[in-house]
């Protein structure tokens, strides 16, 4: 005897079926979503940035619903050149490679820059062995000086600007190099390879206490920044810009910077004094392998 469905039970029967189908098919379409790279470059280590990141590629992944995978990039030069061709989903940039991209390039989309200590700009730092004998940058003439990588900010351009405005001219150094990272610089000085050096302030003070001194501090600078790519659904950005201005989480902020405190919005026209910097630098920009 055949078994008859009211037409009732067939709707609820169909109704169901469909709704097991969506649930379904949800986590597959999910899933084939390709993960998004954040692109970081190589101001430290390849793996100490790899840490360092991490915990907010997580919170991110958690805000925007697509997974995160970091990226570092072998050299400031390619990390600028995959943000010129719009190939980094996201992008973590200094000051000095932002404006570059810019400079040959349309703007790129900034989600937010860092903020340490309440504040969106930072420090560079010329910094000698505590017990050296030099005492002003003047000294530094006829000495050594150890760059980070030569597009690097606060490694090349701002401490580039600091020794010509006392006076002290690329030529008038005994010698220079550009070395691989900032962490790099820091271990030449106190290794007495060079008598002094360029770099970022949170990591001279990561090393003051092995026994280096300031010789001088830079003018405030804008901040890093965070970029996303403009391939990336206009939804998603307003998710992922949202997600990183709210971000107050020292578990997740002070791995990146030890003095971060937050996020904050950020415009194209905030890093116009570095482009008046890279101007008055462009005529006398020290060349590799001296």
């Amino acid at each position: 005897m055949p078994v008859i469905f009211s037409p009732a039970l067939i709707a609820r029967l169909i109704s169901l079926l469909s709704l097991f189908c969506l649930l379904l098919s949800t986590p597959i379409q999910a899933a084939t979503q390709p993960p998004l790279e954040l692109w970081i470059h190589p101001y430290l280590p390849a793996p100490e940035l790899v840490r360092r990141f991490t915990p907010l590629a997580h919170y991110l992944e958690t805000k925007g619903g697509r997974k995160i995978e970091i990226r570092i990039s072998t050299t400031y030069k390619e990390h600028e050149k995959r943000l010129s061709e719009d190939r980094a989903d996201l992008a973590f940039v200094g000051p000095f490679g932002y404006v570059q991209v810019t400079k040959r390039h349309e703007t790129k989309n900034i989600l937010a820059m860092m903020e340490g200590n309440g504040k969106t700009v930072f420090h560079g730092i010329i910094a000698v062995r505590q017990d050296g004998p030099i005492k002003t940058l003047q000294d530094l003439v006829g000495k050594s000086f150890a760059f980070a990588d030569n597009e690097s900010t606060m490694g090349t351009l701002v401490p580039q600007n600091m020794l010509r405005e006392a006076g002290v001219e690329i030529d008038r150094l005994s010698r220079y190099s550009f070395l691989a990272s900032h962490n790099d610089v820091a271990l030449a000085i106190l290794g007495g390879f060079y008598d002094a050096g360029g770099l970022k302030e949170e990591v001279f003070l990561e090393y003051a206490h092995r026994g280096l001194r300031v010789l001088a501090k830079s003018p405030p600078i804008p901040e890093h920044l965070f970029l996303a790519g403009k391939h990336l659904p206009v939804p998603l950005v307003k998710v992922l810009r949202k997600a990183l201005i709210q971000l107050k989480d020292p578990a997740i902020l002070t791995p990146i910077q030890k003095t971060a405190t937050g996020m904050a919005p950020a415009t194209d026209r905030d890093y116009d004094i570095v482009r008046r910097l890279c101007q008055v630098t462009a005529n006398s920009a020290p060349l590799p392998g001296k």
